[in-house]
């Protein structure tokens, strides 16, 4: 017997993982990659969607809860509003938020801030977007 003979089997099947192990990295490296990038740019648009479209008013800051999580060692915060918008009344909302470190003097209970809101969706915290400055 020769030694082909002997190892053909199992290099072919060796070749076979470090192929499979190599394709499986490139997918983990592109989705680690691109995943946030898309994340990213989607909330960017939300953003500037809510900006041309929604309504500008203030809210008041009733309750501050941190949650523990830290995003880029920025606080992410329960804050429960009561935002008044012109020609609509005051209504309650709870909105998780990332606040950066830099403007969280900003947001404590009893301040009063801006805000924008999509009109048509006023009861969606995701349709609510604090104006930090």
């Amino acid at each position: 017997m020769d030694i082909e003979t002997l190892f053909g089997g199992t290099m072919a099947l060796t070749i076979g993982f470090v192929a499979l192990s190599l394709a499986c990295t490139c997918v983990i490296v592109a989705a680690s990659i691109g995943l946030p990038m898309l994340y990213y740019r989607n909330q960017r648009q939300k953003a500037e969607t809510l900006m041309a479209t929604g309504t500008q008013g203030e809210a008041t800051i009733l309750a501050l809860e941190d949650t523990g999580m830290r995003i880029n060692d920025n606080p992410r915060v329960k804050v429960l509003l009561e935002i008044r918008l012109p020609g609509h009344p005051p209504y309650q909302l709870q909105k998780t938020v990332t606040i950066p470190l830099i403007r969280l003097s900003q947001v404590q209970v009893g301040s009063v801030m801006g805000v924008m809101v999509d009109p048509t969706q006023k009861d969606n915290p995701d349709k609510v977007g604090l104006l930090l400055r």
